[in-house]
């Protein structure tokens, strides 16, 4: 207590030593205002001294100056709290972009979960964005357009960012090799991609020096729900998705379309899941070439192409449905040469039940079934196997060469 008396006393005797004792002290002077503060609360005044006309607010209403508690870090880059009540905040910078400059900077920032576009956005020529760990860009439904002219990484990804509600154009010239669209910075970084309409072109040819071969989409694991539209215009070599990378499309509806180049394969060395989803694909080479792979659960897929597995020195390719069909028609081509397996060691496995019987029916040029050794192993005898309007059940549970269906008798012709 003797402690607190002798601060008071020598606080007072300060302010008396600062004083001019022949005039009184001017209120206004000292920061204090006779009018009232709309965004004060009502007792949060303390009065002059010398005056009580005279007030100064020290407990703002934080309400009405438009502090919240809600939790602002999906929508807000930065966040401030009232002075006077720190669990009330205002988003001092709003995590939206109509330029270039500041969706980069917000999508490469950390600052917000989801930076939303409100207009399309034109990327200049051979720039791109890296998007921060657990940050999503929301299109609003607006394009974000890109270009280049050398071979580069558009979009690199973080783990846990990606895209939603969004289409995504490219035009790449002169030089694609070393060219990647999507590309995850990790081989194991989740990537969601949610209503996702992509457009790539590309006017690169090579050369007898140089193969133009590039992916889309290469590295890491992409959560696709919803719709997936992928659109590739190229001229050579441009793939859809490539090495080190796992399409994951749950309860989506998938539509692609790569037919103009040669060399457009699907997945290359990419593994496909459709969980309760569809895929109308159409495309101008091999679906799954180089240990690529796939697998339906409860979900139907229509191929269109020039053939299913392509891969050298025994590489191994596999596709496995799970109460699922898959159609390929390979006679839609322009190419006078197609098949279901040329050089892979490929295993197509039905897994169908009698509630929800697998089904594979392939349509392809007579004689492609020789072409690489390809294995079917049914597990249940309710599935179905049609190869150029035949089709088969298996009689018994087990594996069968493709090429010796007919002739196996673990398969029984049903119609012709």
């Amino acid at each position: 207590m003797r402690y607190l008396l002798v601060l008071l006393g020598l606080f007072v005797a300060n302010a008396v030593q600062a004083m001019d004792c022949r005039e009184t002290p001017d209120c206004k002077a000292m920061g204090y205002s006779t009018e009232s503060d709309p965004n004060c609360k009502d007792d949060g005044y303390i009065f002059c001294p010398f005056d009580q006309a005279y007030k100064k607010c020290v407990n703002m209403n934080c309400e009405a100056l438009g502090f919240t508690q809600s939790d602002k870090t999906l929508w807000c880059a930065s966040v401030i709290s009232c002075k006077s009540d720190s669990t009330m905040t205002l988003c001092q910078k709003p995590c939206l972009a109509t330029d270039y400059a500041t969706l980069k900077e917000l999508a490469e920032s950390g600052k917000c979960k989801v930076v939303t576009m409100r207009n399309d956005i034109t990327i200049p020529q051979n720039e791109g964005i890296t998007l921060h760990a657990d940050t999503i860009i929301d299109g609003g439904n607006h394009t974000l357009n890109s270009s280049g002219n050398k071979g580069f990484d558009v979009y690199k990804l973080n783990d846990t960012s990606g895209f939603k509600n969004i289409k995504l154009g490219h035009t790449q010239t002169q030089m694609q090799s070393g060219f990647r669209f999507l590309a995850a910075l990790n081989d194991t970084y989740h990537i969601s991609l949610e209503n996702i309409d992509i457009s790539v072109s590309s006017d690169d040819k090579g050369d007898a020096q140089r193969d133009p071969w590039a992916p889309v989409v290469e590295k890491g694991i992409y959560n696709v729900r919803g719709k997936f539209t992928l659109d590739v215009q190229s001229v050579s070599h441009l793939i859809s998705f490539g090495y080190n990378t796992i399409m994951n499309f749950m309860d989506a509806q998938v539509s692609i379309n790569n037919v103009n180049g040669g060399g457009g394969d699907l997945a290359t060395g990419a593994k496909v899941n459709l969980m309760n989803s569809t895929m109308d694909a159409n495309i101008s080479s091999v679906y799954f070439p180089h240990k690529g792979s796939a697998t339906l659960k409860n979900s139907k897929a229509n191929f269109k192409g020039l053939g299913l597995f392509y891969g050298e020195n025994k590489e191994e390719n596999e596709i496995v449905l799970e109460e699922s069909t898959i159609t390929l028609d390979t006679n839609i081509t322009s190419s006078s040469k197609t098949y279901i397996n040329s050089g892979a060691m490929a295993i197509i496995t039905l897994k169908g039940s009698s509630e929800h019987p697998s089904v594979l029916d392939m349509t392809f040029s007579s004689g492609d079934l020789n072409h690489g050794q390809t294995n079917i192993i049914a597990t249940s005898t309710t599935d179905k196997l049609t190869l150029n309007g035949v089709t088969y059940h298996p009689t018994r549970v087990g594996t069968t060469l493709l090429s010796d269906v007919g002739n196996s008798g673990n398969w029984e012709k049903v119609s012709q």
